[in-house]
């Protein structure tokens, strides 16, 4: 499987049906990326699906046997190239000369040291003066799993409280945004964007880090991608067309002055079971390994079920109320969301009014039915300015 530079969201949900996952897969060190939103979490979550399947996983680098180790470095740096080195089970180069996958990984140790410490820049992707990618994320069963900016504790670790994650992206903005766009953030609700990905961040915590069994899963990862990104008001026709429409009338409606509209978007990616196998296997007391033994209805309205409060597979009725929280923080921030979850696309605009202030999104595509994933993934888009 190929993965071309300017790979979609639609072009990713293609690549995910089973015929396209075949045992091998290149991963593009960059993108160009047509449609701008939410292309890394989705290629994230389709490396996920690709590295759970079965048999054995070849992540393959488009390099010399000579240039393998700059190349690793540089692919770890995306979230879907860290995915992929942490979860496949062999690394080759172009000519197929096989990379141990530990020393594969050792490249990466600086960087993973990093999202540990918290050094923020120092994640990123991108290089100069401001980043626009920055990645923080936990890698299960690693020495340094439990990374600093969520979790504190050495011995039973518990994620931080809804103010550290606001501090994250208080951060990051101070790293990517001039100083007239992060005042613009700080009035438009850092507090509640921090709660939300506290929210999110205690979820995947809570129910992605362990397999239906109740067993830790040996590989995995759970964490977010902070992206700011300007759009031009001529990119919209051009750049948003079929399934991104919806979005593309979000951001119409939020340029309102000007020609250019500066936006944060925050993407929380896990590798778990995905939220309504997650939900029913708890509810009915048994497995459900396969999502086509349920009908979509069934699905949809169990991922529903997750949003309501007091929902919970956890033995403690509070731990309940995380996503119905989350909903609101969504509604507060007035964004624009998508969800990726089994064979589900959802979206949904938040108008920031007390009626909407509900999970009721709709399909980001309306024909066809899509393969199921594996894991879940969040995207949330504010305007800044």
């Amino acid at each position: 499987m190929i993965i071309q530079k300017s790979v979609t969201i639609d072009s990713i949900e293609e690549l995910l049906t089973s015929e396209s996952m075949h045992d091998s897969v290149r991963i593009p060190l960059n993108t160009s990326y047509g449609g701008i939103f939410g292309i890394e979490a989705a290629l994230t979550q389709l490396i996920i699906t690709w590295a759970k399947g079965e048999g054995e996983k070849v992540l393959h680098l488009h390099c010399d046997e000579d240039d393998w180790a700059s190349h690793v470095g540089a692919l770890g740096r995306s979230s879907a190239g860290l995915a992929g080195l942490v979860m496949c089970t062999k690394v080759d180069t172009k000519s197929h000369v096989e990379i141990e996958k530990s020393d594969a990984l050792l490249i990466l140790l600086p960087m993973i040291q990093a999202m540990y410490d918290g050094a923020l820049k120092e994640t990123s992707s991108a290089r100069g003066a401001r980043p626009t990618v920055i990645n923080l994320f936990s890698i299960s069963n690693a020495r340094r799993e439990y990374i600093k900016p969520f979790y504190a504790g050495s011995a039973g670790p518990k994620v931080h409280p809804s103010d550290a994650f606001a501090g994250i992206i208080d951060k990051a903005s101070i790293l990517m945004q001039t100083k007239a766009d992060r005042r613009a953030l700080m009035k438009h609700g850092l507090t509640s964007l921090g709660d939300l990905i506290f929210e999110l961040i205690l979820n995947a915590d809570q129910h992605a880090t362990m397999g239906l069994d109740g067993e830790k899963y040996k590989k995995g990862l759970r964490g977010l991608t902070i992206k700011s990104t300007k759009v031009q008001r001529n990119q919209l026709k051009d750049k948003f067309t079929g399934s991104a429409a919806t979005f593309e009338r979000f951001l119409a409606n939020n340029m309102t002055q000007g020609d250019t509209l500066e936006l944060l978007e925050v993407s929380v990616i896990d590798s778990g079971p995905g939220m309504a196998r997650r939900w029913l296997s708890h509810k009915h007391g048994r497995i459900i390994n396969d999502l086509a033994t349920i009908t979509i209805e069934e699905e949809l309205a169990a991922t529903m079920e997750c949003f309501e409060k007091h929902v919970t597979s956890k033995d403690d009725e509070v731990s309940g109320m995380g996503l119905h929280r989350a909903t609101k923080a969504m509604n507060d921030l007035k964004a624009f969301v998508r969800l990726r979850t089994g064979r589900l696309s959802l979206q949904q605009t938040f108008s920031g009014k007390t009626q909407t202030a509900k999970f009721a999104p709709k399909p980001w595509k309306a024909d066809g039915t899509l393969s199921a994933v594996e894991g879940t993934v969040f995207t949330i888009c504010i305007p800044v300015n």
